[in-house]
Formats: C-alpha cells, structure tokens, sequence
C-alpha cells in the first residue's frame, strides 16, 4: 500500500474560503457581498482582496472568484471569461493612471517599477499619438 501525502500549498483560511464559496456561492445568482463575506471569515476586506486573489492566482485551485459587485465562485465559462476582462480593466485602468501621474510629474517614462525580485525599466505603451 502507497503512503500518499497531501501537501498544502496554502494557508488554511484560503481553503476554507474557496470551499465556501464553491459550496454555498456559485455562480452570479448566489453572489455575497463582500462586507457580509468578510464579516462571515472574521476578517478585513483587505484580507478578502489578498485572499480571493491567493485562489485565483493558484495552481491547484482549479475554480475563479469574482469579485465584480459581489463574491462568488465562477460557475460557467462565460462567468470565468467576465471576470478575466474585468481584471485587465482594471489593471489597464491603473496603467493609464500611472502613466497620467508620471507626466504630471515630468517623468516622460522613465521610471523603473520592481516586477519580480529585478527592477525592469517600465516601456511607454500606452500614449497618445502625436
């Protein structure tokens, strides 16, 4: 007989909350608000963000969270694909803000960010044609 043995790849709330919400909230129609959701796991909504974020970036939690106007676990391919584009709006967002702050401050692009454990110089992608 094999000893298998099971590794956790995350802290024990993170399962906690992905077997809730895969349990008690799936698909849009079982959404929770997320003040109701965080005062559920007693913790901040900040600690929700980081770890809502924890299982959507996971290797081996195979489900999404949503997070758009309310919590709950992607049920369809459609669910899944609406919350991938709402994540890039609004990274794009923030980069288009980003990029508005350096030019009120004359940076013109040249500004380095920290991607990783290496500091890589930032390439102007989004500017408006002249």
């Amino acid at each position: 007989m094999e000893n298998k043995i099971e590794m956790l790849h995350h802290e024990p709330l993170v399962y906690r909350l992905y077997d809730y919400l895969k349990d008690n909230h799936l698909g849009r129609e079982n959404g929770i608000k997320k003040p109701e959701l965080a005062k559920k796991f007693d913790i901040t909504e900040r600690e929700l963000r980081k770890l809502t974020k924890e299982i959507n970036t996971s290797p081996v939690l195979e489900k999404l969270v949503s997070t758009t106007h309310c919590c709950y676990m992607c049920n369809t391919k459609e669910e899944c694909e609406q919350s991938i584009r709402n994540t890039y709006r609004t990274a794009i967002t923030l980069l288009k803000k980003g990029k508005a702050m350096e030019r009120k401050v004359g940076l013109n692009g040249q500004v380095k960010m920290k991607l990783g454990k290496y500091y890589k110089d930032v390439v102007e992608t989004f500017s408006s044609e002249e």
